[in-house]
């Protein structure tokens, strides 16, 4: 650590940028195999690059050896001289995996990283052929084509006998090409005057060269002066400098003048360089966005309330005046909270990709522990959500590409003997609906069998034949939800321990989503995730029993009714309706949530709150309809522990405390495999 500066106070910094370039690493060196495209070979080298220079720059030199080793091979597959076969393509994938340990071991102690010698060894061995860096030449090549105002501008100069046309070369290893760039270019400058470069500065800022650029300056130094000035920069592996050649261009401009406004436009010769528009960022701990969310769920809360007490004072007061300027001010208020909390909304969104670029490494791996061929095609990565759902979604997912690969796909032989291509797909997607995230899953395999579902729950107690009998075929292919269930044959390292699919409906419950499936035997599965943008607050519907309030999440209501307008018929014990040709199971809220009687006095049963998702619906029976309102989820576990049936409670506009339904556990009581109410 040199230059007195404390690099462990940049060591945060360090971290979250090589997570950043980690993960674009991880998710496109699993595809470099099957498709090497450019896009993809330059991603890469960005990203190691970037963490190689930064590493470098820190004094994690064992650390940067690594990366720098991986990056030659890389140089081989850009130019073309070397195709990624699946034995590199093992050995780039692990490199990325040590890249990762490193980063953890770094972020644990503090201290560099050493990587296995072997694995040194390997990378050298691999990028052996790689091409030395040409040696200076006595001319810079004169294949550079400048551009035509350029040319303009030269001839606007009194003579051309001090502009020299100087092509500097960096080194390979240099991490920082910019850097170097912009001190030959300050270097220039101080001796005379840059008049162009090749490429063009926005493409040297970004990095988008190789290791050489041209230059044009009037110089009013000597050249042996401009020499040793270039020599003196770090990492400039050659410098050659010749007197400009004019005699095979001629100038494009008719007039002076507009040879003058094109040089001034593109920013050769002139008095003053154009201000460079920058966009500005800042990181912020997520910690700050968690409590500027809670902050803002709190302005929610007293934005009703306060619109109701404003409401309750006109109703009474004949002082319009000033109840209209309240209504006013009110409004006004309500406005920039909204406006507030769809600002910290955004600023707390991150691309779901965050999450799904982790998967095709994994699914690659797995597949090649399974001896399967397995296309994995990811859809909707761009779509924003907030970052505690980020957090929650990712196990799920996991289990669930699992289950996927293990049980869902068939081995190759028994695909081919069904008629499907050897090679199986699956696909996972994401988009916006109704303000709210969608995910499909979706696999082309062997689907789920509603018979061996049934005789496994009978099997494990779960349920008696006759009732498993009764179930439907998709209430029996729901049944691979209850918890400890599992049609696996034998356990393996992974799947088969019953808990995959049961952790999915927690975490799924738990953010307040819903999850349905869609199967065909012999056909394939896909599994639909609905889930909030944020998990902090939410759209709800609101409904009373007796005295008591409940709020039914919007993206699981259906729709409303009045009771009056069903017909009520029993099926067994249970009460049902008849909703368009689909029998929809009844329950009465005050049974299920078995409300004191003190509460009940008043209790009407006028309508039907239908919710649940797809073909799983049930009818809730309330009292009354208390319209729409956003809430803010407050957890009530810590105070009475988990309560079945509810997910949480929120304060309401009137200061009342009212009770938020959790729907998926209300769908498992109708399909008969939860009974603790």
């Amino acid at each position: 650590m040199s230059n007195g500066l404390n690099m462990a106070d940049y060591l945060d910094l360090f971290l979250q940028e090589t997570e950043e370039q980690l993960s674009i690493l991880e998710s496109e060196i699993g595809k470099l195999e099957s498709e090497p495209t450019e896009t993809r070979i330059d991603a890469i080298f960005r990203a190691a690059h970037t963490v190689k220079g930064s590493s470098k720059a820190m004094g994690f030199s064992g650390y940067a050896e690594l990366v720098h080793e991986f990056e030659n091979v890389l140089y081989l597959v850009r130019d073309g001289s070397m195709t990624v076969d699946s034995e590199i393509g093992e050995l780039l994938v692990r490199t990325v995996d040590s890249m990762v340990s490193g980063k953890e071991h770094i972020a644990s102690s503090g201290e560099d990283y050493l990587p296995e010698m072997d694995l040194i060894a390997s990378l050298k061995m691999l990028s052996s052929g790689k091409p030395s860096a040409a040696p200076a030449t006595s001319k810079p090549t004169q294949s550079v084509v400048w551009p035509a105002e350029v040319i303009d501008a030269l001839h606007l100069l009194p003579n051309l006998d001090n502009v020299y046309h100087v092509k500097v070369t960096l080194d390979q290893t240099c991490v920082m090409k910019y850097v170097r760039i912009f001190m030959v270019m300050n270097a220039l400058n101080g001796l005379g005057e840059m008049l162009a470069s090749n490429p063009s500065q926005d493409k040297l800022e970004a990095e988008q060269f190789d290791f050489d650029a041209d230059f044009l300056v009037a110089l009013d130094a000597k050249e042996d002066e401009m020499l040793e000035s270039l020599k003196a920069i770090g990492e400039v592996s050659g410098i050659v400098a010749t007197k400009y050649e004019a005699a095979n261009e001629a100038s494009s401009a008719t007039k002076v003048e507009a040879a003058v406004e094109v040089v001034k436009a593109e920013g050769v010769p002139t008095a003053e360089k154009a201000k460079r528009e920058t966009n500005q960022t800042i990181r912020v701990d997520v910690s700050l966005l968690d409590d500027l969310m809670n902050l803002v769920g709190e302005l929610v809360i007293d934005r009703t309330r306060l619109s109701q007490i404003g409401a309750n004072i006109a109703a009474k007061s004949s002082d319009f005046e000033n109840t209209d300027a309240l209504a006013e001010t009110v409004g006004h208020i309500a406005r920039v909270t909204g406006e507030l909390q769809e600002q910290i909304m955004r600023a707390r969104m991150l691309p779901i990709d965050t999450v799904f670029q982790r998967f095709p490494r994994m699914v690659r791996d797995l597949a090649r522990k399974l001896n399967k061929q397995v296309a994995l095609n990811i859809e909707g990565g761009e779509t924003e959500v907030d970052r505690s759902v980020i957090e929650g979604i990712s196990d799920p997912l996991i289990h669930m590409l699992r289950n996927s690969l293990d049980h869902g796909l068939e081995d190759g032989a028994d695909r081919v003997k069904a008629g499907k291509p050897e090679g199986g797909t699956i696909t996972l997607s994401a988009q916006h609906r109704d303000n709210a995230i969608v995910i499909e899953l979706s696999d082309d395999g062997r689907g789920i069998d509603p018979s061996k579902l049934r005789d496994k729950a009978v099997e494990k107690g779960i349920m008696t034949k006759e009732a498993a009998d009764r179930l439907t075929d998709r209430d029996a292919q729901m049944l691979i939800f209850h918890n400890g269930f599992s049609t696996a044959k034998e356990v393996t390292d992974v799947s088969g321990r019953g808990v995959g699919m049961d952790i999915v409906r927690s975490n799924i419950q738990a953010m307040g989503g819903l999850i349905d499936l869609e199967s065909t035997p012999g056909q394939g599965t896909k599994f639909i995730l609905k889930l909030p943008l944020t998990v902090a607050i939410m759209g709800g519907l609101l409904a009373r029993v007796g005295t008591v309030d409940y709020v039914m999440p919007i993206g699981s209501v259906v729709e409303t009714l009045s009771l009056d307008s069903v017909k009520v018929q029993k099926v067994g014990k249970r009460s049902v309706m008849l909703l368009r040709g689909q029998t929809v199971p009844l329950m009465k809220v005050v049974e299920v949530f078995k409300v004191r009687e003190s509460f009940v006095k008043e209790s009407a049963e006028d309508y039907v709150v239908v919710v649940g998702s797809g073909d799983q619906k049930v009818g809730l029976v309330v009292d009354r309809l208390l319209g729409e309102q956003e809430v803010v989820i407050k957890s009530i576990s810590k105070y009475c522990g988990e309560l079945r049936g509810l997910s949480g409670a929120t304060i309401l506009g009137n200061g009342k405390v009212a009770l938020i339904v959790d729907v998926n556990s209300l769908l498992e009581v109708t399909r008969g495999v939860d009974h603790g109410y």
